[in-house]
């Protein structure tokens, strides 16, 4: 095991946190490792919605550090977010689950409806034509509704005002009770279950928020990324200026660029009467991240600050970042299980030291990237099995298969559910199943590592793409893999072959290259400014 583990596991953001707050914290190897937590039913969106949660509510005691990455120095990881109970009952009632939806809630829900057309002017026709054009409006803004009961929808964190804390209806417990009115059905609803927004986006706020907390080590570890060549790009970055250009871009992209939906959000909550389900304000608590996550952190927020920077409609800002906190979870997983294994190895250009070959979609099950890209998929999940089972033991745990398959649905699970879910791993069900790069997470990477107005080198490129994420397409990155997936596996027998057509054309159909001449191509990035 690596002789710096001990470290590792117990070194945390926030640094008052103890071990042992739960029994599963303590017993489920995957918390240990990679932070309270992530989790393998939580959905891409709500990633971000529950990120950016954190970002815009009040945090600490003090209730201060609205729109921050600060956190309250005063021993108390806690913020205070919005339930969003009033806006959730007017969009999303009518079109729920049928047989969750409680009587005292229909009546609340007519009652809300009609104090809003009691607000609009117009004939009951038109009235009635209001209300129903708005619900299609926000109806369209729908992040997550699936097979779920209103209360526990979510919306695209498209606004301010469309982001609120996760809610949970007891129906079972609600349906034995003789319910008279609504707020006889207040006391049903929870707010602490984490059961969608199981704290993932939590523990990206987390990484960034040890990343710009000014501790002293935290500006050695970047310092001394900058350091390597592959990271001379990120040099012009200052961690102070870049914390506060972020949160500025992050407030203006959900406060300022869609005002007309907050005017609108504020008229139907104005006027839907009572619908809090708490008498006071509940705080909600926020849980712990390694502090060993800064490199990753210090790209992530990097890569953040390219997005929003750019000038990409508001709403393909949010999908592009939806589509990075996916890519993040999954780098944050690779990172950490590399730090913590006992079959350590290194790749040159890249400090997470792994990697995810990426092939062509439609190559031949003959191809050697393709086969090359089976391998480091292989690798990467025979790792984050490995280092649960090896932390498990360490830790002094019982072969116990129950707290394995928990440690599994927080580590191991996630990676190839999220790497289906935003395309990266194919397909879906069956063999073969490796790295890919679809056109959709292309522009995410041209995004995320280009400044606006930028323009590179494909080789370059390729040289940024492999440094933020471990991803090889081409070229030298593909002698890394074939390097570090045969120190893994001590197997020598893989062909290396160049197969890096593809992706130029990729690039090209999306717009990102421009081919200058026979020997030089340039890659732009995508909605830029300067252009």
């Amino acid at each position: 095991m690596n002789p710096d583990l001990k470290s590792i596991l117990n070194e945390r953001f926030p640094s008052d946190t103890s071990i042992g707050g739960s029994s599963e914290e303590t017993t489920n190897s995957a918390i240990r490792i990679y932070g309270r937590r992530f989790y393998k039913d939580q959905t891409p969106v709500e990633y971000l919605a529950e990120l950016l949660l954190v970002f815009i509510s009040k945090k600490g005691d003090g209730r201060i550090n609205e729109n921050s990455f600060t956190l309250e120095d005063d021993g108390q990881a806690q913020y205070w977010p919005k339930d969003g109970l009033g806006l959730k009952l007017f969009s999303f009632f009518p079109s729920s689950k049928l047989e969750t939806r409680h009587a005292v809630h229909q009546e609340k829900y007519i009652e809300a409806v009609e104090s809003i057309k009691d607000n609009i002017e117009g004939s009951a026709t038109e009235k009635d034509d209001g209300v129903r054009v708005v619900q299609s409006l926000l109806a369209g803004f729908t992040g997550v509704a699936k097979n779920r009961t209103w209360v526990t929808h979510s919306f695209l964190p498209a606004s301010t005002s469309l982001i609120s804390r996760e809610l949970a209806w007891q129906h079972t417990k609600a349906r034995k009770q003789d319910l008279r009115d609504w707020e006889d059905s207040k006391q049903y609803f929870s707010h602490d279950g984490h059961l969608f927004m199981a704290r993932g986006g939590e523990s990206l706020f987390l990484q960034l928020a040890n990343m710009f907390s000014g501790d002293a080590q935290v500006h050695k570890t970047i310092n001394d990324l900058l350091q390597r060549s592959e990271y001379k790009h990120l040099s012009k970055f200052d961690v102070t200026a870049l914390k506060c250009s972020l949160e500025e871009n992050l407030t203006e992209l959900l406060n300022k660029s869609m005002q007309g939906m907050e005017s609108l959000t504020s008229f139907i909550e104005h006027n839907l009467g009572d619908t809090t389900p708490f008498s006071t304000e509940k705080r909600a608590t926020l849980g712990w991240v390694p502090k060993s996550t800064v490199p990753e952190a210090f790209l992530f927020a990097v890569e953040l600050q390219n997005i929003c920077s750019s000038s990409l409609s508001e709403l393909d800002k949010l999908d592009v970042m939806q589509q990075l906190c996916c890519l993040q979870v999954l780098r944050s997983l690779s990172f950490q299980s590399q730090r913590v294994d006992n079959e350590y190895s290194s790749t040159k250009g890249f400090a997470g030291n792994y990697v995810w070959v990426a092939s062509n979609p439609e190559s031949s099950r003959y191809s050697a990237t393709r086969k090359l890209s089976q391998s480091s998929l292989e690798k990467i999940e025979e790792k984050l099995y490995r280092v649960l089972r090896n932390v498990h033991a360490e830790l002094g745990q019982t072969s116990d298969s129950r707290s394995l398959r928990q440690a599994d649905d927080h580590g191991f699970k996630i990676f190839r559910k999220i790497g289906k879910e935003i395309g990266l791993v194919i397909p879906k069900t069956g063999q073969g199943q490796r790295f890919v790069m679809p056109p959709h997470l292309l522009k995410v990477l041209v995004a995320a590592t280009l400044s606006p107005g930028e323009r590179v080198r494909l080789t370059e490129f390729y040289n940024r793409v492999f440094a933020h994420f471990g991803i090889a397409l081409a070229g030298q990155q593909l002698s890394s893999a074939l390097e570090w997936i045969s120190s893994e596996s001590g197997d020598k027998n893989y062909a290396l072959s160049s197969e890096s057509q593809w992706i130029e054309e990729a690039l090209k159909q999306g717009g990102f290259l421009v081919e200058l001449s026979d020997a030089v191509s340039i890659v732009q990035n995508p909605g830029s400014k300067e252009v």
